[in-house]
């Protein structure tokens, strides 16, 4: 069988394809750009002759009946089963990292279409690509359906998902024409090329924090509008950052200034909240405050907590400013004294949220914070809608674990069987490497 190594699925061409055994090993020996969960799809076709293509995916709407109580529906009075891998995974949560963790999913799949993995998404089968493709989409409709039928009160049930070799043709041949357009309708024979950057430190800097704010501005990642910022310490002097003054989803090179934080100067832009935080923490090296609407909802009186593997690192919840203590009168973002107290509660955690308000996260680079920020938009969007279909929601954090070593199912994934050592994606991280070469800068 055949899977992508360890890219964004989005950005895979014929040159990133591995071919594997059915115990998850590389046909053509070693190496150490595998994806993460192959163990995933190689205990389903070993358990399953009859599928020939399978899907996981981490769509919120299967997240979040996964981590309901409320059954996801194939049909009428066909419920899709939910495989729980804390049992068998030394009570944590985490990823399919083992061949004995796909075998466990794979006997829970048993003979249905597909299973859903609590805090992880779907596993999802078929016979060919165009039915898998079809099936998916299909059944994130149902999903929505549900969600749509529970938001107004109706007990409605969606219709059955039967085989349609012609429906899955036309849905293949649609989804074919639309995503290869850029290549002319044929698949790549190789990934898409990285934009180039300058070879200095602080060009290349500069270079990422445009890349930064416009990921960040893309509605695909939605996390900063016209408002908020991101900005990035100067690698050449710990004492200043670069942060741009235009809006994120326009910036360019042209405007980003270097700020001092031993003499900031005026701040319109809540700036004074970086000053304080590189200050205070000299390992951070990249901050961001946003406004986003998922995460502002979660500020006040339902608590943030994690509900996808990507969001684990909120654990017992992030800590919470409270607004309401700052100057009325004075203006919010230039209030002297907003960053030495949101500085103050952030105290040593990755993140503060800002009490109606909105949400300062920090990173130990520009490429960690972006991909942080947008999982936790993403954990913030699966917990609203898991709470929305009115059953009980569990949470990761629902039990106390120890912590796990590394490689025992946890988020850090562990080596892979297939030999090759752990695996060794970009050192930027494969979410921004995609958005890099997709997301137009210039």
């Amino acid at each position: 069988w055949y899977m992508a190594r360890f890219v964004a699925p989005g950005g895979a061409s014929l040159s990133d394809m591995v071919e594997y055994d059915l115990e998850s090993t590389p046909v053509k020996g070693p190496r150490n750009d595998n994806a993460r969960e192959t163990y995933l799809h190689g205990q389903v076709f070993k358990a399953r002759p009859d599928v020939m293509a399978v899907v996981h995916a981490h769509t919120p709407e299967f997240v979040a009946f996964g981590m309901s109580s409320v059954p996801l529906y194939w049909g009428p009075n066909r419920q899709l089963p939910v495989w729980d891998i804390r049992p068998v995974n030394k009570g944590a949560s985490g990823i399919v990292s083992s061949n004995p963790l796909g075998q466990s999913m794979a006997e829970k799949l048993g003979n249905n279409e597909a299973v859903l993995l609590w805090g992880h998404g779907i596993t999802l089968t078929a016979r060919s690509l165009p039915e898998v493709i079809h099936r998916v989409v299909a059944l994130r409709t149902n999903a929505r359906f549900q969600q749509a039928a529970v938001s107004i009160g109706s007990s409605g049930m969606p219709d059955a998902i039967v085989d349609d070799v012609a429906a899955d043709k036309t849905a293949w041949d649609h989804y074919k024409r639309v995503d290869l357009k850029p290549e002319n309708g044929k698949v790549p024979l190789n990934p898409a090329p990285m934009p180039s950057k300058p070879s200095d430190p602080v060009g290349a800097a500069r270079h990422d924090l445009v890349t930064a704010n416009r990921i960040l501005a893309d509605a695909s990642v939605g996390i900063l509008d016209t408002s908020g910022h991101v900005s990035l310490r100067n690698p050449s002097n710990p004492n200043s950052y670069f942060v741009a003054t235009a809006a994120p989803g326009s910036v360019t090179d042209k405007d980003i200034v270097e700020r001092d934080i031993t003499s900031p100067g005026p701040d319109t832009m809540g700036l004074s909240i970086d000053d304080e935080i590189y200050k205070a923490n000299p390992t951070v090296m990249a901050v961001l405050y946003a406004r986003t609407p998922e995460i502002v909802a979660f500020t006040q009186g339902v608590q943030l907590r994690p509900v996808v593997n990507g969001g684990a690192f909120i654990g017992d919840g992030l800590p919470t400013f409270n607004m309401s203590t700052l100057d009325p009168k004075q203006p919010l973002l230039s209030n002297p004294s907003f960053g030495k107290d949101v500085a103050v509660a952030l105290g040593t955690k990755s993140s503060v949220l800002l009490s109606g308000h909105g949400v300062v996260m920090t990173g130990r680079s520009i490429y960690n914070l972006v991909g942080t920020t947008y999982q936790l938009r993403q954990n913030a969007r699966i917990q609203q809608q898991a709470i929305a279909l009115r059953g009980r929601v569990t949470y990761l954090n629902e039990i106390p674990v120890p912590p796990q070593p590394q490689g025992e199912g946890n988020a850090g994934a562990g080596p892979q069987g297939g030999g090759g050592g752990q695996q060794l994606g970009p050192p930027e991280g494969r979410d921004w490497v995609y958005w890099a070469q997709t997301i137009r800068v210039d």
